[in-house]
Parts: C-alpha cells; structure tokens; sequence
C-alpha cells in the first residue's frame, strides 16, 4: 500500500509540473488539454486520501489487536502464576485442585483469542514454565533413593488425608478416612451447620491438571536439533571437560549386570 501512496504522489507531483508548464508555455498546449489537468490532480488526490484513509484504519485494527493480545496474555500469565501458587505446597484439599484446575483450563482457553505471533510465541513459553514447575512440585523423594529421583505421588494422596505420606496407610483404609459418615443437626442462628467433609480430590480436576503435564503429539523438541560433541575428550576446555568426558564414556561404555563393557568390542 506505501508503494501505491508514493506512486500517486508521483503522478499528483507530475500533474502539477505539466499545469504550471502549460501555464507558463513551456509544454505545447497540443500535448494535453489544460482542462483535463485538474481533474488528473484532484481524482489522485483523492485516491492518495482514500489510501492514506484506510491505511490508517489498518494501522488501528492491528494496533488494537495487538492490545487484546497483551491484555489475553497477561490474563493467562496471571491464571498460571495462580495455579502455581495453589498446587505448589502438595495440598490435597479438594476445592483448592477445583480451583487450580478451573483457572488452568480458563487461563490455556486464552490462547484462542490471540492472533499475532509474538503473543503466542510468549504463550507457548509461559505455558511451557507451568509445566515444568508443576511437574517438579507433583513428585515426591522416593523410599529407595538408589531406584529413582522422584516418584508419583501415591494414590492415598489424592485421597485427601492429611497422613497420606504413612506408608502403613492402605488405599482402602485412606477411603475410609477420607469420608464422614451422615449427620443430622438441627439449624439454629446460632450456629453454622458443618459441611460433609469431601469424598478426596475431583477427578476431573486431577486429569486436568496431569493431562496438561503431558505434551502433544505434535510436539516438536528443539533438543532433537541438538549434535552431540563428536571427538574426544581432550577437545575439552575450562567448564566444558567435565561433560565431554561424560558424553565419552557415555559413547565408548556402558554397564551391564554390574560390569562395564566397552561398546566399540560389541
């Protein structure tokens, strides 16, 4: 469009020289009729005013686009932080993973009424940031260190007992604990009549938030991208010695039955 502004400017411009030319005699009045030069000058004046009009417009619908999309992506970083902050203590209080789960899901919907790439670039990241620090805080240390780093949170936590970390505790007596039995209490003004207590978490509220843990099936890993050091390990220098010697024998060895045994013989 800034293509076709300069280039009526041209002809406007042109126009003009031609009048005064034919004004002043200096172009042959046979050459174009006087008549006709105004009507040229005005017509692409109009045209340039159009152009500079809806241009213009443009410019506003893209600028106020760009506001929806700061203002959907604060809302959905907000939305994460807040999930962040009702999951991060390994609570197991069935309104509060209502809670996160409904915030998560309304904050991730968010991502459909953006447009522009940047904003959903800066989406996927803060996203991206949920993930990783929801999967770190959902993991418990395990009983056998030697076996594994972390491990899932045993079934009796979503159970919602308070000693669900007891590892005499069974699934069924966590079941038991986890329900009240009926009541009744008479209503007065004086007091507030007690809640059931809650049957353990939600389930929909607990495949929500796993269900976001899990990348998609289309998910492209930017590490899949990454070559591996190739060489040997005296190519190392300063912080980088420790793990190229690691990625070496990482490549030349491996453990099998207790033994090392070298993969080059194999």
């Amino acid at each position: 469009m800034n293509k076709i502004i300069i280039l009526l400017i041209i002809i406007v411009l042109a126009t003009l020289l031609i009048a005064i030319g034919n004004v002043f005699g200096l172009i042959p009045s046979y050459l174009i009729e006087q008549s006709t030069l105004p009507a040229i000058a005005i017509s692409a004046g109009v045209l340039i005013a159009s152009i500079t009009y809806l241009r213009d417009k443009a410019s506003q619908a893209t600028e106020g686009k760009r506001k929806s999309d700061e203002i959907n992506l604060m809302l959905a970083k907000e939305g994460f932080d807040e999930t962040y902050e009702l999951l991060k203590d390994l609570n197991n209080n069935r309104i509060t993973w209502l809670r996160a789960a409904r915030i998560l899901y309304s904050s991730i919907d968010l991502k459909n009424e953006i447009d522009l790439p940047q904003y959903k670039k800066a989406f996927s990241h803060a996203e991206e940031r949920l993930k990783n620090q929801l999967y770190r805080v959902l993991q418990i240390k395990p009983n056998d260190p030697s076996l594994s780093d972390t491990a899932s949170l045993p079934a009796q936590f979503f159970y919602g007992v308070d000693n669900w970390r007891d590892n005499d505790l069974s699934l069924d007596n966590a079941a038991i604990s986890s329900s009240s039995p009926i009541k009744a209490y008479r209503v007065t003004i004086d007091r507030v009549t007690p809640e059931t207590k809650s049957e353990g978490l939600s389930e929909n509220s607990i495949v929500a938030i796993y269900n976001f843990l899990n990348y998609p099936e289309n998910y492209s890993d930017p590490l899949s991208e990454i070559e591996l050091w190739s060489g040997h390990f005296h190519d190392g220098f300063g912080i980088e010695q420790g793990p190229r010697r690691y990625i070496y024998h990482k490549k030349h060895r491996y453990v099998h039955e207790g033994k090392m045994h070298d993969r080059r013989k194999n």
